[in-house]
C-alpha cells in the first residue's frame, strides 16, 4: 500500500478533482469583455485611464484563461488515459527548461507564464478551500 507524504497531503488541497471548463469560459468571456473595452476605447475617444484598464484586463484575463484552459487540458488527458498528471507537468518543466535554454529570449515569457500557472493554481486552491468542497 502505498502512503502519500505530508507535501502530497498538502497539494491535493489545491488539487481539484472535477474536470471542468466552466472557468475557462468564464474567464474567456471576462477577457472578451475586457476586450470589447479597449476596441471600444480606440475608436472612440475613452479617459486614458480606462483605456489602459481594458488593456490590463485584457491580457491579464487572457493569459489566466489560456493557464486555466492548459491546466484542465493537462488533467484531462491524465484522466482519459488514466496515468497521474504529474508525470505530464515534470514533461511540460522540461520542455519549458529546454526552451528557455535554447532561446534566451523566451525565457521571460516562459516565467512570465510560470508565474501565470502558479497564481491560477493558488486562486484555484483558495477558491476551493472558501467554498469547502474537496
Amino acid at each position: 500500500m502505498k502512503f502519500s507524504s505530508g507535501f502530497q497531503q498538502f497539494m491535493q488541497r489545491f488539487h481539484t478533482h472535477t474536470l471542468s471548463f466552466a472557468v475557462f469560459k468564464r474567464l474567456a468571456i471576462v477577457a472578451l469583455c475586457f476586450g470589447l473595452v479597449w476596441f471600444t476605447s480606440v475608436w472612440v475617444k475613452l479617459p486614458d485611464e480606462l483605456s489602459f484598464l481594458a488593456i490590463l484586463g485584457t491580457i491579464g484575463f487572457s493569459l489566466m484563461a489560456l493557464a486555466e484552459l492548459i491546466v484542465q487540458c493537462v488533467e484531462h488527458i491524465a484522466a482519459r488515459l488514466s496515468h497521474e498528471s504529474n508525470y505530464y507537468w515534470i514533461s511540460l518543466i522540461v520542455i519549458a527548461v529546454l526552451i528557455a535554454n535554447l532561446r534566451d529570449d523566451l525565457t521571460r515569457y516562459i516565467v512570465l507564464f510560470s508565474f501565470v500557472l502558479l497564481v491560477r493554481w493558488f486562486i484555484a486552491g483558495l477558491a476551493q478551500a472558501l467554498s469547502g468542497t474537496r
